[in-house]
């Protein structure tokens, strides 16, 4: 639809006064899909249901228009009712003006466009040089490929009609509703729908040439997978602990939250992605493995974490990775020993510990602006090592029951950090001994870590261990040494540091000759040992 200068105008006027432009919570997104392979084109007619937050003239939505390279969607028109109303389209905002109708709170609009997405959507070949068509939204690049609020706080309910040809199939989020051949006989139409509210970044359509099959059942939820022809044997076999690492999150965690889960090999940007339970996997990743198992139970977590229970702004997304993380080092636990648990552990704390060498920001980062470099060290392996702190600080029975309350709490709905924290603050509110709160604090609010300066010295006849904070910022924290002797282990210490500096009398020992102390023998902290 064509506007005209004066309408254009208003809009850009409105821009400028930003109470015009009124805040929105997406309903429901209805994306009915078909493609020009050969242009690598989508066509798309999009019904979007939001209601609006506020008293407004003018709904703003995301979108990436078309360029002058070609990329990019073009909107043909917007619809209300069945009737043309005023729009104007930016270079990456889609804004309806509603001034002229008589709306209700909720509004469907019906906006049809076409265009070659210049990310989000990915059209392109396999690694076998097979077409394939994926959406890969993480962090906001959905608004590449259709209108919508790229916010992980907005969270909607999804349906896909997707036109193929018939070499094709097509997975998306949700339950599937019909795979039927068109009538022409030209292709298939596919349609899918998920009903549990989710967001953008993990709202998904894949289509390829694949392999499709029913892995198992577990408590009448669906595993299946989607994997290249080529591909199948170890790609199928990669898959085949899914299963077991959904019986165990849901002992730990509570009922999957969706009705299927359906895990994809896929040609996109990143290793795995978890969408909403339809999960991506990078096309070489799938190598039947240890990496690949721990893959897996990375992504499935997610759908508890990260899904489910959807951080409300970025700078939260430890609440995302970092569970994820340490749901797949308990999973390592549970099946591989503690040995292989600590094995892990001890690994992530050195990526932390590397990468606080050159990123010095707290986990809850509220000053990086770019999204993908909070895909770090800090959200992930720290964030798994403050939930591994965590259970250590409260006890097993407290710890999970916290993290069961948490999600029951927050499911299908979003969560900050305090918000986990008061959950798991109300589990020991009344164990006085347990400071929680000054344990969020310091770990999740304040950069760094302890680097701690140890030594073994005598003085008139007596042993002790001093024990310095070397690092800016100060910690409390508690700290496991075992001391030896000539190779034997003589003595272990739960040493209580609330001070820079700290002096330990060890009266099991009475001389200092081939004294050895190693700190932190069961991986409990994360630190780092001054040399």
């Amino acid at each position: 639809m064509k506007t005209t200068t004066i309408i254009a105008l208003v809009y850009c006027l409105s821009i400028i006064n930003l109470k015009a432009q009124g805040k929105i919570d997406v309903m429901h997104y209805a994306l009915n899909m078909s493609f020009d392979f050969k242009q690598q084109k989508l066509y798309l007619e999009e019904m979007i249901t939001l209601e609006c937050l506020e008293n407004t003239d003018l709904i703003a939505l995301d979108l990436i228009a078309k360029g002058k390279d070609g990329y990019g969607m073009q909107v043909n028109s917007v619809r209300y009712l069945k009737n043309p109303i005023a729009w104007h389209q930016d270079s990456c905002l889609l804004f309806i003006d509603i001034s002229k109708i008589n709306a209700s709170k909720t509004m469907t609009f019906l906006i049809q466009m076409e265009g070659k997405p210049k990310d989000g959507l990915i059209i392109g070949n396999n690694k076998f040089n097979d077409p394939t068509i994926f959406a890969d939204n993480w962090p906001d690049r959905a608004k590449n490929w259709y209108a919508c609020h790229d916010h992980p706080s907005d969270k909607a309910m999804y349906s896909f009609d997707v036109f193929v040809p018939k070499d094709f199939e097509v997975v998306a989020n949700g339950r599937r509703a019909y795979d039927t051949p068109s009538p022409s006989g030209k292709g298939n139409w596919w349609a899918y729908e998920i009903f549990e509210p989710i967001a953008t970044k993990v709202a998904v359509v894949g289509i390829a040439d694949f392999v499709m099959k029913e892995i198992a059942k577990v408590d009448e939820i669906s595993i299946s997978a989607a994997v290249y022809p080529k591909d199948t044997l170890k790609a199928f076999a990669s898959f085949n602990c899914a299963p077991d690492i959904l019986k165990y999150y849901c002992q730990k965690i509570g009922p999957y939250p969706y009705l299927d889960l359906m895990n994809v090999q896929s040609t996109t940007r990143y290793g795995g992605m978890e969408n909403a339970a339809c999960i991506f996997y990078d096309e070489q990743a799938l190598n039947n493995d240890r990496r690949s198992t721990h893959l897996v139970a990375h992504e499935i977590a997610h759908q508890w974490f990260g899904n489910c229970v959807t951080e409300s702004d970025w700078p939260h997304l430890w609440l995302s990775e970092g569970f994820a993380t340490y749901m797949t080092n308990l999973y390592i636990e549970q099946t591989e020993g503690d040995l292989p648990f600590k094995t892990q552990l001890a690994q992530d704390r050195n990526r932390v510990l590397r990468f606080y060498k050159q990123f010095k920001k707290p986990l809850v980062d509220t000053i990086t602006t770019d999204l993908n470099a909070l895909l770090n060290p800090n959200a992930y392996q720290k964030g798994s090592w403050i939930l591994h702190m965590t259970r250590l600080q409260m006890g097993e029975e407290p710890f999970f029951n916290g993290l069961q309350a948490y999600f029951n709490t927050y499911q299908h709905g979003n969560a900050n950090t305090e918000d986990f924290c008061k959950v798991m603050l109300a589990q020991v509110e009344e164990d006085f001994k347990i400071d929680l709160r000054h344990f969020f604090d310091q770990w999740l609010y304040q950069s760094g870590h302890p680097i701690i300066a140890a030594s073994l010295r005598e003085n008139e006849g007596k042993i002790f261990l001093d024990i310095e904070q070397v690092q800016e910022s100060f910690f409390a924290f508690p700290l496991f040494v075992s001391i030896y002797q000539n190779g034997q282990l003589i003595v272990q210490k739960n040493l209580i540091i609330n001070d820079r500096n700290g002096c330990y009398l060890l009266p099991e020992l009475n001389s200092i000759e081939n004294c050895t102390y190693v700190l932190d023998p069961d991986v409990s902290l994360l630190f780092e040992e001054y040399h």
